[in-house]
């Protein structure tokens, strides 16, 4: 079929090689030549009657390609036919009036078909012409959203880091040690809302997955609880932070609220939610989303009596795995990074610079005490939000802050990773697996106590 279609092309469309171009004016001037000499003429017919068909040669030619090339076709005819009359004495019947009735016909036919192939070429450029400018003006245009969003992220970008959040959350907990919710609330809120501007917003408690009402605290004059709402209803049952980009695909888009953040501990429970009637629709950004769930899971931890502390003892290895698996939950559903180190002291008894290092825990990070196998000292360090390039330079910052600062021997301490956590989550499991609480209950009560002292949510 494609093999039938090229054919018919090349049949329609005229070609642009020259010597195609004579090749096919050859044939049809030896076509037009044979019909020439084989015709059968009766003087006995009137005239209306009688068609030149040798014309159609170069009638045919003169469309495809011009006048010229029509003129020298019907010339090539003429030539032709006089060689084998004076070769072969053969009898050819030809009318001066016809001939010329042939050739003005064939100019004619030419004309038009160079006037044609002007106007075709000259709309062929202007067409080609405006393709550059469309051309030219997607580019730009797509330069300009490009540019268009980096200044709208610029402007609505994020307004609080992670480590400033968590700082302010912990400051405002140090004197607040029940019902954090009810007393941070307000906190909470605000917090949020920087970071994702909200005109109309409410923060409240939740016991038992049942609302409890009225809010904790509010932003804006007329916010009202709708609990029938669905967006509301989808983050109550999947716990995750809806926009309403997320419900687009519902039966029903009629929904109040245009944010809803759920506060889960690491246990998986739901402590609280902040619901948004007015937000501002520029800061919905991927980064801006997922630092505002990984700070309502930081909240939710913080609102949980049962896990009050980003600094885990050698017995709470189950709490650092609920952590882990957190904030594996908010990889899954916002694509937050996270990387996990080892740091391993070599040296028998209690480890003085390992402890030194929770000295410099950032906000969010969670580190964990514990002891390998072998007895020796370990300290693993969960860093949320940090890509493994990120948790290297961390590495790198700590030990030589610890080694030239603090003026401790750092010489034994093996550092595995930094690991993803979630792209290399077998090496990560394996690493944990080995790891836990030392025989020597001495060693696991110094070490608790020590950690105790750094403990700034509890």
């Amino acid at each position: 079929m494609k093999h039938d279609n090229a054919l018919i092309k090349r049949l329609i469309f005229a070609n642009t090689s020259e010597t195609k171009i004579w090749f096919e004016l050859t044939i049809i001037c030896a076509i037009s030549v044979y019909f020439w000499i084989n015709l059968h003429h009766d003087s006995s017919r009137q005239a209306e009657d009688y068609f030149f068909w040798p014309m159609l040669g170069p009638l045919v030619i003169a469309l495809r390609y011009g006048f010229a090339k029509a003129i020298q076709c019907i010339l090539l005819c003429v030539l032709s036919v006089l060689l084998l009359v004076q070769l072969f004495n053969i009898e050819v019947y030809f009318s001066l009036y016809v001939g010329i009735g042939a050739i003005l016909v064939i100019m004619i036919a030419g004309e038009f078909s160079d006037y044609w192939q002007t106007i075709t070429k000259k709309y062929e450029l202007n067409h080609r012409l405006m393709e550059q400018k469309i051309q030219s003006f997607t580019q730009n245009y797509h330069l300009l959203k490009i540019s268009h969003d980096q200044l709208e992220q610029r402007a609505a970008g994020q307004l609080m880091s992670l480590r400033t959040g968590i700082q302010i959350l912990q400051q405002a907990a140090l004197s607040k040690t029940s019902q954090r919710l009810d007393k941070l609330g307000g906190e909470c809120l605000h917090i949020l809302s920087d970071i994702i501007g909200m005109y109309q917003a409410g923060i409240y408690e939740v016991k038992n997955d049942q609302i409890i009402t009225p809010c904790i605290s509010s932003i804006g004059q007329s916010h009202i609880l709708k609990i029938n709402d669905p967006m509301l209803q989808d983050m109550l049952l999947n716990k995750k932070v809806l926009t309403p980009s997320n419900i687009f695909d519902t039966a029903d888009n009629s929904h109040y609220y245009q944010l809803t953040i759920p506060l889960v501990d690491a246990s998986g429970t739901l402590q609280g939610i902040v619901i948004a009637e007015k937000i501002k629709f520029v800061s919905l950004t991927k980064s801006n989303i997922a630092l505002v769930a990984l700070l309502a899971s930081y909240m939710g931890n913080l609102m949980c009596d049962k896990l009050q502390t980003s600094i885990l003892l050698p017995h709470q290895k189950s709490d650092f795995e609920r952590y882990f698996s957190q904030l594996q939950w908010n990889k899954n559903h916002y694509g937050i990074d996270s990387s996990l180190i080892l740091f391993v002291d070599k040296k028998t008894g209690p480890s003085v610079a390992l402890n030194k290092f929770i000295d410099y825990r950032r906000g969010a990070d969670i580190f964990w005490s514990c002891y390998t196998p072998q007895g020796h000292q370990a300290m693993v360090a969960l860093l949320p939000m940090a890509t493994t390039i990120e948790a290297q330079q961390f590495t790198d910052r700590l030990m030589d802050t610890v080694a030239i600062k603090d003026q401790l021997d750092i010489g034994d301490i093996d550092i595995s990773g930094p690991f993803d956590a979630f792209e290399q989550y077998d090496i990560v499991t394996q690493l944990l697996r080995n790891l836990g609480e030392d025989d020597d209950e001495g060693e696991g009560e110094k070490n608790e106590n020590h950690t105790d002292n750094h403990n700034v949510t509890a």
